[in-house]
């Protein structure tokens, strides 16, 4: 839970300069769940178009791990590079090769990402034992039995969500307060209703992350319960009170099956004494 809240730390601190081939690969499960079959299999065919624009590879199915049926033999296409041309994005799948495949899509027009998705070459040393875990107990997963924080890995699983509750007004009204540090950070519970539950303070939330109880197959949050780690400031108290008048929030779905969930959201508030303004930015 500690890398996942220092996940949340970089998201909402750090302003990182992307790179060529910079992409989120989802958390295992979530792409498990979203994927129409997962296998092992083996390249027994590839071919180039003539034009040189893609080339296509037959997979023979060795091992299926999610339930359904799946065909013995598999084709996917991908544009091919050619010679000459160069992409830091470029990865290329050849004869003979033994994969772990997350197929998407529908019917016969599956596909699979070989970037930005879990789906690899499986080398020597075999599939990661965290991520066989997720293969092995994948069919026993259900979506809306976990809260989904604030990650690159899970963001891209769900539609982005924001108050419904205007919080302008309820800033705007607020009252003056002084304090020595009048700024915080805070965490805020919704459930699937699109329901505010809770909202903490930051410190207290992160400190308290060591006990939360997390999925050991899938690496999800299963349950909370935030202690209070040091006594919070006069403008914390108020801003708290404040905060839980955002009482309705969209929901957050799941974007495969528009199934809802539970989720974090997080928040900074400033007070500038000088000219009496609260301000807010949502993370």
């Amino acid at each position: 839970m500690k890398k996942q809240i220092l996940t949340i730390l970089i998201l909402l601190f750090v302003s990182v300069k992307a790179i060529a081939c910079s992409c989120d690969i989802p958390k295992p499960i979530l792409e498990f769940y979203a994927s129409k079959h997962v296998f092992k299999g083996i390249i027994t065919n590839k071919t180039i178009s003539k034009d040189s624009a893609t080339y296509t590879i037959k997979f023979k199915v060795l091992e299926s791990y999610k339930n359904g049926k799946i065909p013995k033999e598999m084709s996917f296409t991908f544009e091919y590079q050619k010679e000459g041309m160069w992409d830091s994005c470029y990865t290329e799948a050849y004869l003979n090769q033994e994969w772990l495949v997350f197929a998407h899509g529908k019917g016969r027009k599956l596909y699979f990402g070989i970037i930005c998705s879990n789906s690899q070459v499986i080398r020597e040393r075999g599939i990661d034992p965290l991520l066989q875990k997720v293969l092995d107990h994948g069919n026993e997963f259900k979506l809306d039995n976990y809260i989904y924080d604030l990650d690159y890995a899970v963001n891209n699983e769900f539609n982005p969500t924001k108050p419904i509750t205007n919080l302008d007004s309820i800033f705007k009204t607020a009252k003056n307060i002084k304090s020595d540090k009048p700024s915080g950070f805070f965490a805020l519970y919704i459930n699937k209703k699109g329901e505010l539950v809770s909202v903490f303070n930051f410190f207290d939330w992160y400190k308290s992350s060591e006990d939360f109880k997390i999925d050991p197959n899938f690496g999800l949050m299963k349950e909370f319960n935030v202690k209070s780690r040091r006594p919070i400031t006069e403008f914390e108290i108020y801003s708290i009170e404040l905060l839980k008048k955002i009482k309705s929030w969209e929901i957050k779905r799941s974007k495969v099956t528009q199934i809802a969930v539970d989720y974090m959201a997080y928040i900074s508030v400033d007070f500038d004494e000088k000219t009496s303004k609260w301000t807010y930015e949502l993370r």
